[in-house]
């Protein structure tokens, strides 16, 4: 989707190809939203079921997120869930941040910078599967379904005993559409 950076990421990526590193492939999964260039190192495969998309981001290198408007990358965070660093657009501040956070991968905002850090994660095994951990940890610390549950048993414990102690709202009350 060209809302998604694809035209910016199909750009920086036949360039580092024919610049940088002619091993790389880039595979995408999903529904075209725009067209997708004919290269030999670009391949579509389309819409796939769950298990083929958890199998191609398993064989993975990286997963490469050039959207400038995130707010939560669902996908981001199954790539951390199968051990899988991240390359993303640090445009978007959401996707810079977590990926920050997690320390389990790289940004650019730039060709300059999308080169690098391409090449640092494609040639650098250490790298990739230090952050590849990392990615893991963090996931395992804010995504499980376990702590889901306990954070969501957390927030209604602290409303229900909220409730009980007798205020009567926890925020102001907001003004209508009409207001």
């Amino acid at each position: 989707d060209e809302n998604k950076g694809c035209a910016e990421m199909f750009d920086y990526f036949r360039r580092y190809v024919a610049q940088v590193s002619r091993d790389m492939e880039l595979v995408l999964i999903g529904t075209a939203m725009m067209r997708i260039p004919t290269h030999p190192h670009i391949r579509h495969l389309g819409f796939v079921t769950d298990e083929e998309k958890y199998d191609a981001m398993a064989a993975a290198d990286l997963l490469l997120m050039p959207s400038y408007f995130e707010s939560l990358s669902m996908v981001t965070i199954e790539a951390w869930a199968m051990r899988v660093p991240v390359l993303v657009n640090g445009h978007c501040d959401v996707l810079r941040g977590q990926t920050i956070r997690a320390n389990a991968g790289l940004y650019y905002e730039s060709y300059g910078e999308f080169a690098e850090a391409l090449y640092a994660l494609e040639s650098n095994r250490v790298l990739r599967r230090a952050l590849a951990e990392n990615g893991r940890r963090y996931y395992e610390r804010h995504y499980t379904w376990d702590v889901i549950d306990r954070k969501y048993l957390t927030m209604l414990e602290r409303l229900q005993d909220a409730n009980l102690n007798g205020y009567e709202a926890l925020t102001e009350p907001q003004p209508g559409w009409l207001e």
